[in-house]
């Protein structure tokens, strides 16, 4: 844990973000629209080292910086900032959140606030104007996390190409891209392959990826594995994990099977999302579980009588030949049975929830 915590204290974005706080004490005034002044600005991209260019030069000429919005390396500390609660607006000033201002004092806790804050940075994140826009931008939510998943998947480097065509994949799930001409189609894919590499650099810049030569590839930290394991209540090395068989019941010709590692930790909350990943479902009807006599399942209105399944851990209610029922969608009744086939532990190397 000390040479996670030396990582965490190391990143330069926890750097930036403690340096923050300190200049904006109990907080600072903002411009009309929201911004930080530019006064304010300059001050920052010198003492943070965010690299924004004042003032640029292009050619011969000099482009006169107007607004803060103009400075993206600031623009993203700030939002990435209220992103994790670390400050917020309030009228026309900028304020620490007080709850949570001490975890620039505690690097680790920081650094895992701001990488669960990641998916939602979404828009600011990235470029925008009239003739740009960002569909990784705009399903961040989704694309974010895919991205993560992606680089803890690999034990080694990842092609940066690899995790373009990833958002590409994800984007074309959700839109009609057939119906673009080769040209548009080209234009699209140019402006995910900027965006992903701006998403890539922004965990960068938090230590949990580094940046392989050319920056061709993306590979996950030991800051970054932790991370993201500890943020999705991974099972750790050593941890007990069951090796369960789901069927779906009254289906023979074939049968629809699927054999799974799930940590004996998760809640039967999360079981539920296992089974939904595992059989295609899409998770848009009620469910329950069956176990003994008792129903588990939501019930926030308290009107079915379910028992919390968010309470109650898959260890607790399940041993080596337990057999559970599950329904899932009370109108079609699709019904399934879950044996607990057998008990192993987390080996170092691998992922769980796993389908084997």
């Amino acid at each position: 844990m000390n040479d996670l915590e030396a990582a965490a204290e190391k990143a330069e974005l926890t750097g930036q973000i403690s340096s923050f706080m300190v200049w904006l004490g109990e907080g600072r005034k903002l411009t009309q629209t929201g911004r930080i002044g530019l006064a304010d600005a300059r001050h920052l991209v010198e003492v943070l080292g965010t690299g924004d260019k004042i003032d640029p030069e292009i050619g011969d000429r000099v482009f006169k910086t107007t607004s803060s919005e103009q400075l993206p390396y600031l623009s993203r500390i700030v939002e990435w900032m209220k992103a994790a609660r670390l400050v917020r607006v309030t009228g026309t000033r900028l304020v620490p959140v007080k709850t949570n201002a001490a975890l620039t004092s505690r690097p680790l806790d920081l650094v895992l606030a701001l990488l669960k804050a990641y998916p939602r940075l979404g828009k600011p994140l990235f470029p925008r104007n009239t003739w740009r826009q960002s569909l990784v931008g705009d399903e961040f939510a989704e694309i974010g996390p895919a991205l993560l998943t992606k680089l803890l998947v690999s034990q080694g480097p990842n092609r940066m190409d690899d995790l373009k065509q990833a958002a590409f994949e994800e984007i074309a799930a959700g839109y009609l891209l057939d119906q673009l001409s080769q040209q548009q189609m080209e234009i699209l894919r140019r402006t995910i392959n900027v965006d992903v590499t701006i998403a890539i650099a922004a965990l960068g810049i938090l230590g949990v990826v580094v940046l392989g030569q050319d920056n061709e590839t993306a590979q996950l930290t030991a800051l970054g594995r932790f991370a993201i394991r500890r943020l999705r209540g991974m099972a750790e090395p050593g941890d007990p994990v069951l090796q369960v068989r789901i069927t779906l019941s009254y289906v023979d010709d074939p049968p629809v099977w699927r054999q799974v590692l799930i940590p004996a930790a998760y809640p039967l909350s999360r079981v539920h999302q296992v089974i939904q990943a595992a059989m295609g479902w899409e998770d848009c009807h009620l469910h329950v579980f069956q176990i003994g006599k008792t129903s588990y399942g939501p019930d926030p209105e308290g009107e079915l009588g379910y028992a919390d399944e968010t309470k109650a851990r898959l260890a607790d209610v399940a041993r080596v030949r337990t057999r559970i029922g599950y329904e899932y969608d009370f109108g079609d009744g699709w019904e399934h049975e879950i044996v607990v086939e057998a008990r192993a532990v987390a080996e170092a190397d691998k992922i769980y929830p796993a389908c084997i």
